[in-house]
Protein backbone atom coordinates (compact mmCIF):
# COMPACT_ATOMS: atom_id res chain seq x y z
CA UNK A 1 0.00 0.00 0.00
CA UNK A 2 3.10 2.58 1.15
CA UNK A 3 4.32 1.73 -2.31
CA UNK A 4 1.30 2.27 -3.94
CA UNK A 5 1.20 5.62 -2.39
CA UNK A 6 5.14 6.51 -3.42
CA UNK A 7 4.14 5.35 -7.52
CA UNK A 8 0.57 7.49 -7.65
CA UNK A 9 0.41 10.38 -4.45
CA UNK A 10 -3.25 8.76 -3.58
CA UNK A 11 -3.32 10.55 0.24
CA UNK A 12 -5.58 7.46 1.11
CA UNK A 13 -2.92 5.27 0.82
CA UNK A 14 -0.60 7.13 2.86
CA UNK A 15 -3.48 8.09 5.34
CA UNK A 16 -4.19 4.16 5.67
CA UNK A 17 -0.28 3.19 6.57
CA UNK A 18 0.62 6.03 8.50
CA UNK A 19 -2.66 5.71 10.73
CA UNK A 20 -2.08 1.63 11.42
CA UNK A 21 1.83 2.01 11.58
CA UNK A 22 1.58 4.73 14.07
CA UNK A 23 -1.09 3.56 16.53
CA UNK A 24 1.05 0.48 16.46
CA UNK A 25 3.90 2.19 17.14
CA UNK A 26 1.63 4.14 20.08
CA UNK A 27 -0.25 0.99 21.11
CA UNK A 28 0.06 -1.57 23.66
CA UNK A 29 1.04 -4.25 20.71
CA UNK A 30 4.64 -2.40 21.54
CA UNK A 31 6.45 -2.64 24.46
CA UNK A 32 7.19 0.53 25.70
CA UNK A 33 9.76 -0.19 27.85
CA UNK A 34 12.28 -2.95 26.01
CA UNK A 35 11.09 -2.50 22.10
CA UNK A 36 9.92 -4.62 19.56
CA UNK A 37 5.81 -5.63 18.84
CA UNK A 38 3.99 -8.42 19.88
CA UNK A 39 2.57 -10.53 16.93
CA UNK A 40 -0.80 -9.74 16.97
CA UNK A 41 -3.91 -7.52 19.42
CA UNK A 42 -6.83 -9.53 20.82
CA UNK A 43 -9.23 -6.27 21.07
CA UNK A 44 -10.46 -3.19 18.59
CA UNK A 45 -8.20 -0.42 20.55
CA UNK A 46 -5.07 -2.46 20.30
CA UNK A 47 -4.30 -2.31 23.36
CA UNK A 48 -3.70 -5.92 24.61
CA UNK A 49 -1.30 -8.02 22.84
CA UNK A 50 -0.92 -11.95 22.58
CA UNK A 51 2.54 -10.86 24.34
CA UNK A 52 4.78 -13.08 22.08
CA UNK A 53 7.38 -11.30 19.96
CA UNK A 54 8.18 -13.42 16.71
CA UNK A 55 11.35 -12.55 14.22
CA UNK A 56 9.16 -12.02 11.06
CA UNK A 57 6.93 -9.59 12.63
CA UNK A 58 9.61 -7.38 13.86
CA UNK A 59 11.76 -7.90 10.82
CA UNK A 60 9.28 -6.89 8.12
CA UNK A 61 7.70 -3.85 10.49
CA UNK A 62 11.36 -2.41 10.65
CA UNK A 63 11.51 -2.72 7.27
CA UNK A 64 8.00 -0.98 6.79
CA UNK A 65 8.75 1.59 9.49
CA UNK A 66 11.54 2.74 7.81
CA UNK A 67 10.68 2.92 4.53
CA UNK A 68 7.25 5.37 6.05
CA UNK A 69 10.24 7.39 8.16
CA UNK A 70 11.95 8.14 5.23
CA UNK A 71 9.15 10.03 3.23
CA UNK A 72 7.52 11.59 6.68
CA UNK A 73 11.22 11.95 9.50
CA UNK A 74 8.56 11.09 12.04
CA UNK A 75 10.65 10.65 15.12
CA UNK A 76 8.51 8.65 17.10
CA UNK A 77 9.32 5.90 13.93
CA UNK A 78 12.83 6.75 14.08
CA UNK A 79 12.34 6.07 17.84
CA UNK A 80 10.96 2.35 17.62
CA UNK A 81 13.07 1.52 15.01
CA UNK A 82 16.14 2.45 17.22
CA UNK A 83 14.43 0.30 19.95
CA UNK A 84 12.90 -2.91 18.26
CA UNK A 85 16.87 -2.91 16.98
CA UNK A 86 18.23 -2.53 20.48
CA UNK A 87 15.82 -5.73 21.47
CA UNK A 88 16.40 -7.66 18.42
CA UNK A 89 20.45 -7.39 19.16
CA UNK A 90 19.91 -7.39 23.05
CA UNK A 91 17.53 -10.54 23.20
CA UNK A 92 17.22 -12.34 20.12
CA UNK A 93 21.10 -12.84 18.97
CA UNK A 94 21.24 -16.95 19.27
CA UNK A 95 24.60 -19.11 19.26
CA UNK A 96 26.95 -18.18 16.79
CA UNK A 97 25.02 -15.12 15.93
CA UNK A 98 21.87 -16.29 14.41
CA UNK A 99 18.95 -14.48 15.32
CA UNK A 100 15.96 -16.69 17.64
CA UNK A 101 12.22 -17.19 16.38
CA UNK A 102 10.78 -15.87 19.14
CA UNK A 103 10.24 -14.84 22.82
CA UNK A 104 6.92 -16.63 24.20
CA UNK A 105 4.22 -15.01 25.63
CA UNK A 106 4.07 -16.63 29.18
CA UNK A 107 6.41 -16.45 32.15
CA UNK A 108 5.05 -18.01 35.35
CA UNK A 109 2.41 -19.89 33.77
CA UNK A 110 0.58 -16.63 32.95
CA UNK A 111 0.43 -14.51 29.77
CA UNK A 112 2.24 -11.28 30.12
CA UNK A 113 2.68 -11.36 33.33
CA UNK A 114 6.00 -9.94 32.61
CA UNK A 115 4.99 -7.25 30.78
CA UNK A 116 2.10 -5.56 32.58
CA UNK A 117 2.25 -3.21 35.52
CA UNK A 118 0.32 -2.30 38.87
CA UNK A 119 0.52 1.20 39.76
CA UNK A 120 1.67 0.92 42.89
CA UNK A 121 4.99 -1.10 41.49
CA UNK A 122 5.20 2.29 39.10
CA UNK A 123 5.05 4.52 42.31
CA UNK A 124 7.89 2.84 44.26
CA UNK A 125 10.18 2.34 41.21
CA UNK A 126 9.71 6.37 40.19
CA UNK A 127 8.65 8.05 43.20
CA UNK A 128 7.52 11.71 42.05
CA UNK A 129 8.41 10.98 38.28
CA UNK A 130 5.55 8.27 38.85
CA UNK A 131 2.71 11.15 37.87
CA UNK A 132 4.04 12.40 34.69
CA UNK A 133 4.54 8.73 33.41
CA UNK A 134 1.41 7.24 34.86
CA UNK A 135 -0.20 10.38 32.44
CA UNK A 136 1.27 9.71 29.12
CA UNK A 137 0.96 5.53 29.81
CA UNK A 138 -2.27 5.33 30.53
CA UNK A 139 -0.96 4.18 33.60
CA UNK A 140 -4.00 4.05 36.94
CA UNK A 141 -5.20 2.26 40.35
CA UNK A 142 -7.93 0.00 38.83
CA UNK A 143 -5.73 -0.89 35.69
CA UNK A 144 -6.43 -0.88 31.59
CA UNK A 145 -6.23 -4.90 31.28
CA UNK A 146 -7.73 -7.00 33.66
CA UNK A 147 -6.58 -4.76 37.23
CA UNK A 148 -3.35 -4.65 35.04
CA UNK A 149 -1.78 -2.37 33.20
CA UNK A 150 -0.79 -2.67 29.61
CA UNK A 151 1.45 0.38 29.03
CA UNK A 152 0.87 2.20 25.94
CA UNK A 153 0.80 5.92 24.83
CA UNK A 154 -2.31 5.85 22.62
CA UNK A 155 -4.37 8.33 24.41
CA UNK A 156 -1.96 10.97 24.08
CA UNK A 157 0.07 9.74 21.00
CA UNK A 158 2.17 13.03 20.36
CA UNK A 159 5.58 13.45 21.64
CA UNK A 160 5.63 16.14 24.42
CA UNK A 161 8.46 18.64 24.80
CA UNK A 162 12.24 17.59 24.57
CA UNK A 163 12.34 18.24 28.77
CA UNK A 164 9.46 15.80 29.33
CA UNK A 165 10.43 13.05 26.48
CA UNK A 166 14.19 13.01 28.56
CA UNK A 167 12.24 12.32 31.93
CA UNK A 168 9.96 9.70 30.36
CA UNK A 169 12.87 8.14 28.58
CA UNK A 170 15.11 7.92 32.43
CA UNK A 171 11.45 6.32 34.12
CA UNK A 172 11.42 3.56 31.08
CA UNK A 173 14.69 2.72 31.70
CA UNK A 174 14.23 2.83 35.63
CA UNK A 175 11.16 0.46 34.89
CA UNK A 176 13.26 -1.84 32.74
CA UNK A 177 15.58 -2.60 35.59
CA UNK A 178 12.89 -3.61 37.63
CA UNK A 179 11.36 -5.69 35.01
CA UNK A 180 14.45 -7.46 34.62
CA UNK A 181 14.69 -9.28 37.70
CA UNK A 182 11.08 -10.58 36.56
CA UNK A 183 11.38 -13.95 35.77
CA UNK A 184 11.29 -13.91 31.96
CA UNK A 185 9.23 -15.40 29.51
CA UNK A 186 10.24 -18.61 27.54
CA UNK A 187 12.74 -18.24 24.81
CA UNK A 188 12.82 -20.16 21.51
CA UNK A 189 16.62 -19.98 20.07
CA UNK A 190 15.77 -22.23 16.94
CA UNK A 191 17.14 -20.44 13.98
CA UNK A 192 14.91 -20.29 11.39
CA UNK A 193 16.28 -19.83 7.83
CA UNK A 194 13.49 -18.07 6.13
CA UNK A 195 12.85 -15.33 9.22
CA UNK A 196 16.36 -15.01 9.35
CA UNK A 197 16.90 -13.83 6.11
CA UNK A 198 14.41 -11.21 6.47
CA UNK A 199 15.57 -9.91 9.22
CA UNK A 200 18.93 -9.76 7.55
CA UNK A 201 17.91 -8.03 4.78
CA UNK A 202 15.86 -5.17 7.26
CA UNK A 203 19.28 -4.94 8.82
CA UNK A 204 21.33 -4.74 6.02
CA UNK A 205 18.98 -2.23 4.35
CA UNK A 206 18.19 -0.06 7.71
CA UNK A 207 22.65 0.21 8.13
CA UNK A 208 22.56 1.73 5.11
CA UNK A 209 19.90 4.57 5.96
CA UNK A 210 20.45 5.06 9.54
CA UNK A 211 24.18 5.08 8.85
CA UNK A 212 24.72 2.24 11.26
CA UNK A 213 27.44 0.01 10.84
CA UNK A 214 27.26 -2.36 14.02
CA UNK A 215 23.48 -3.18 12.30
CA UNK A 216 25.07 -4.50 9.46
CA UNK A 217 27.87 -6.56 10.84
CA UNK A 218 24.79 -7.96 13.32
CA UNK A 219 23.25 -8.79 9.50
CA UNK A 220 26.47 -10.21 8.16
CA UNK A 221 26.85 -12.31 11.46
CA UNK A 222 23.47 -14.07 11.19
CA UNK A 223 24.04 -14.61 7.25
CA UNK A 224 27.46 -16.52 8.30
CA UNK A 225 26.17 -18.67 10.41
CA UNK A 226 23.66 -19.70 8.16
CA UNK A 227 25.48 -19.78 4.81
CA UNK A 228 28.46 -21.81 7.02
CA UNK A 229 26.24 -23.79 9.62
CA UNK A 230 22.92 -24.16 7.88
CA UNK A 231 23.70 -25.92 4.30
CA UNK A 232 25.00 -28.84 3.01
CA UNK A 233 27.64 -28.11 0.05
CA UNK A 234 27.51 -24.07 -1.60
CA UNK A 235 23.78 -24.35 -2.43
CA UNK A 236 21.42 -26.80 -0.80
CA UNK A 237 19.79 -24.80 2.55
CA UNK A 238 18.54 -26.57 5.33
CA UNK A 239 15.20 -24.63 7.45
CA UNK A 240 16.35 -24.78 11.28
CA UNK A 241 18.79 -25.23 13.12
CA UNK A 242 19.12 -25.86 17.16
CA UNK A 243 21.65 -28.07 19.45
CA UNK A 244 23.71 -28.99 16.30
CA UNK A 245 20.15 -30.82 14.97
CA UNK A 246 20.02 -28.92 10.71
CA UNK A 247 16.32 -29.81 9.78
CA UNK A 248 17.10 -30.64 5.82
CA UNK A 249 16.04 -29.72 2.62
CA UNK A 250 15.09 -25.86 3.21
CA UNK A 251 11.38 -24.79 2.23
CA UNK A 252 11.13 -22.82 -0.29
CA UNK A 253 10.87 -19.20 2.04
CA UNK A 254 14.24 -20.02 2.89
CA UNK A 255 15.63 -19.99 -0.60
CA UNK A 256 13.29 -16.72 -1.31
CA UNK A 257 14.11 -14.53 2.02
CA UNK A 258 18.00 -15.77 2.16
CA UNK A 259 18.35 -14.92 -1.62
CA UNK A 260 16.61 -11.60 -0.72
CA UNK A 261 18.98 -11.48 2.41
CA UNK A 262 22.15 -11.92 -0.15
CA UNK A 263 21.09 -9.29 -2.38
CA UNK A 264 20.62 -6.76 0.43
CA UNK A 265 23.86 -6.99 1.96
CA UNK A 266 25.49 -6.95 -1.55
CA UNK A 267 23.79 -3.60 -2.40
CA UNK A 268 25.21 -3.06 1.32
CA UNK A 269 28.52 -3.70 1.17
CA UNK A 270 29.72 -4.07 -2.64
CA UNK A 271 31.03 -8.23 -2.03
CA UNK A 272 30.34 -10.09 -4.99
CA UNK A 273 30.57 -13.00 -2.65
CA UNK A 274 26.78 -12.13 -2.05
CA UNK A 275 25.60 -12.24 -5.32
CA UNK A 276 27.01 -14.96 -6.35
CA UNK A 277 25.26 -16.79 -3.63
CA UNK A 278 22.11 -15.68 -4.48
CA UNK A 279 22.63 -16.70 -7.76
CA UNK A 280 23.56 -20.21 -6.68
CA UNK A 281 20.95 -20.37 -4.69
CA UNK A 282 18.16 -19.48 -7.35
CA UNK A 283 19.30 -22.01 -9.67
CA UNK A 284 18.14 -24.26 -6.79
CA UNK A 285 15.15 -22.91 -6.69
CA UNK A 286 14.84 -23.19 -10.33
CA UNK A 287 15.79 -27.14 -10.49
CA UNK A 288 14.42 -28.43 -7.57
CA UNK A 289 11.02 -26.00 -6.48
CA UNK A 290 9.70 -25.13 -10.00
CA UNK A 291 6.79 -26.68 -11.21
CA UNK A 292 7.70 -26.87 -14.71
CA UNK A 293 4.57 -28.69 -16.21
CA UNK A 294 1.74 -25.73 -14.51
CA UNK A 295 4.19 -22.73 -13.50
CA UNK A 296 5.00 -21.46 -10.15
CA UNK A 297 6.56 -23.70 -7.20
CA UNK A 298 6.22 -25.73 -4.70
CA UNK A 299 6.65 -25.33 -1.20
CA UNK A 300 8.97 -28.10 -1.33
CA UNK A 301 11.87 -29.42 -2.69
CA UNK A 302 11.72 -32.37 -5.37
Amino acid sequence: LWRAYLRTGIPDYSLAVITTISRMAQGGIYDHLGGGFARYSTDAEWLAPHFEKMLYDNAQLLSHMASVEAETADPILRQRIEETVGWLLREMVAEAGGFAATQDADSEGEEGKFYVWHMGEIDDALGAYAGEFCAAYDVTDHGNWEHKTILRRSLSPDLKDAASEKRLKLAREKLLAVRETRIKPGWDDKVLADWNGLMIASLAELSQQYAQPAWLTAAERAYGFIVNTMQQGEDRLGHSWRSDILVFPGLLDDYANMSAAALALFEATGNPAYLAQAKRWLDVVESDYLDAVNGGYFFTSK
